[in-house]
């Protein structure tokens, strides 16, 4: 009895061994030649190249000389391509271009000219888009300091490790412009025959080290005020509520860059109080203009002004009071800044009163940028 049992085991055993070897050869029907599986070389190193609604695959050239066709296939094969395979080249690229921000796979599937196929290679890939573009964060400032003609500009850290490089754009004393390269690993930076004026800086990233597209953030503006710039005077002129007809200082004497002649009001009969005017027109429209320069009298302390207030205008007809100031009894130059940049033609100061007397002289008076 034990034989009898022992031979129907090894009866059902062949049996099984049969009916798995059938559908083996079903399933590698298509590679079997002679007896023998016959693949075609499959995609070698393949690599995905991400960029900016488009990425890049790239595989070395099958050793096999008989491959000459591929198949991708991408969105679990909702979507697929076929390309032609020279077999004398050596790497395989291919576009995907219009691509949605996102993760991909891709099943890459080789054939020689025969039809035999390869086994699959898959490799996962990611696009990047508007999304990742608005998180990316400048590299920011962290403090700027004049070393007489140079800024020294101190970075604060970087966001991300995928940061590349932050360029800076900047204008030196000659109006002369300049870009600056600032790796991540650098901390500091120094920004040679700079007397002050907007920096302008961008940080640029590269996703990931296969990228073939870098992201920028948007301009960044910085407004760095150094010394004052005196606006040449060349081309303005000057009226004045009233002017000493009698004494020959008119109002044109406060713009010619001449201390020793005065602007003062009329000081005869019809004698004029306060408050007394003085109103300049530059001639054009200057932007970022940051304050106002005035000598009040040299050497002669007298009708010195004392309380001013001070107006710019760009056509003339609107005007925007800035401040009410009080001027030092001195006849060294007084720089009197503005709270923020403000564009001009037009400036006018009106003087409420004096160091001494009821009237007013004035040297110069004049505008300046940093």
């Amino acid at each position: 009895m034990k034989k009898i049992f022992k031979k129907i085991g090894l009866l059902t055993l062949v049996a099984m061994l049969a009916i798995a070897c059938s559908k083996m050869d079903a399933t590698y029907r298509q590679f079997i030649e002679s007896g023998q599986l016959k693949y075609a070389g499959k995609a070698d190193s393949v690599q995905v190249l991400s960029g900016r609604n488009r990425m890049m695959l790239t595989w070395r050239a099958s050793a096999d000389p008989k491959v000459n066709r591929a198949v991708i296939y991408w969105n679990n094969r909702a979507d697929s391509v076929e390309i032609q395979i020279n077999p004398e080249e050596k790497f395989i690229s291919v576009p995907f271009n219009d691509m949605a921000e996102g993760k991909y796979v891709f099943e890459i599937i080789t054939y020689d000219n025969v039809g035999n196929r390869s086994l699959k290679v898959e490799k996962v890939g990611k696009v990047y888009g508007d999304k990742y573009q608005a998180s990316l964060l400048p590299r920011p400032i962290e403090s700027t300091v004049f070393l007489t003609d140079t800024l020294q500009v101190k970075w604060g850290s970087a966001p991300d490790t995928s940061i590349v490089r932050t360029e800076l754009i900047y204008k030196d004393a000659r109006n002369v412009e300049h870009t600056i390269h600032i790796t991540r690993q650098e901390t500091v930076s120094f920004l040679m025959n700079f007397t002050g004026g907007t920096l302008q800086y961008r940080t640029l990233y590269l996703p990931d080290r296969l990228a073939i597209d870098t992201f920028y953030t948007p301009f960044e503006s910085r407004r760095i005020k150094g010394a004052p710039i005196e606006l040449s005077k060349q081309g303005w002129t000057a009226t004045a509520s009233s002017y000493d007809i009698a004494g020959n200082r008119p109002p044109s004497n406060a713009i010619d860059d001449k201390p020793s002649t005065i602007w003062v009001n009329q000081t005869k009969d019809p004698a004029y109080v306060y408050p007394h005017t003085i109103t300049v027109d530059m001639g054009v429209v200057k932007e970022e203009l940051e304050g106002f320069a005035i000598i009040t009298r040299v050497g002669d302390a007298s009708a010195r002004p004392r309380t001013i207030e001070l107006y710019t205008s760009e056509d003339g007809n609107e005007w925007v009071k800035h401040l009410t100031y009080v001027l030092e009894n001195t006849g060294d130059k007084q720089f009197i800044n503005l709270s923020a940049p403000v564009k001009a033609r037009y400036f006018r100061m009106i003087g409420k009163d004096a160091f001494s007397g009821s009237n007013i002289a004035l040297a110069e008076i004049g505008m300046f940028t940093r």
